[in-house]
């Protein structure tokens, strides 16, 4: 009878290799550097975008369509879809507030949940970048929202300046 070259059999090592998945998805999700697509995009991709839905396109495929998808729907149990969603088309006091601390926590959107972690962009995009990529989220895939501009999100970035850590949904509700 051969022995196998694994000491401590086949649930062992799927049970190692679990592990191991796990670690990966929460040194993502912990890691302080957020996603961003990899490459240099050509003159023609950037001209490409701009026609798609001008600069809040460019940002949204840089920084978003990295979690939300391209198509705006997300990933199922993780991060939640901007079409249609009451967070991102309702008061622009919220969206801007989620943009600059991010958010954290479950939510049950549509009869699906998510418990994803949503990376805060305070110290990495400008109030004009946010109310473009806003602006762009509020009028794509069937979503109809008034438009925000970068002194509103200049107004609450001052506002939450002192906030520490994401947001949540009850702090969301509770600060409107």
């Amino acid at each position: 009878m051969k022995k196998s070259i694994f000491r401590f059999g086949k649930p062992y090592i799927w049970a190692f290799i679990l592990a191991y998945v796990v670690y990966g998805c929460y040194y993502f999700v912990s890691d302080d550097t957020p996603p961003e697509w990899q490459g240099d995009p050509t003159a023609q991709d950037q001209a490409a975008v701009a026609a798609a839905g001008g600069p809040g396109a460019a940002v949204y495929n840089a920084k978003c369509a990295v979690c939300h998808q391209m198509d705006g729907q997300g990933l199922p149990g993780v991060y939640p879809t901007l079409v249609g969603s009451d967070f991102a088309t309702g008061d622009p006091a919220i969206p801007v507030r989620i943009v600059l601390n991010g958010f954290q926590g479950p939510i049950e959107r549509n009869g699906q949940k998510f418990n994803g972690v949503m990376q805060p962009w305070r110290n990495d995009l400008t109030d004009q970048e946010i109310a473009d990529v806003l602006n762009f989220v509020r009028t794509t895939w069937g979503n109809s929202a008034p438009e925000i501009d970068p002194a509103t999100v200049a107004e609450i970035r001052e506002a939450t300046k002192g906030k520490a850590g994401a947001w949540t949904e009850d702090q969301l509700k509770a600060a409107m």
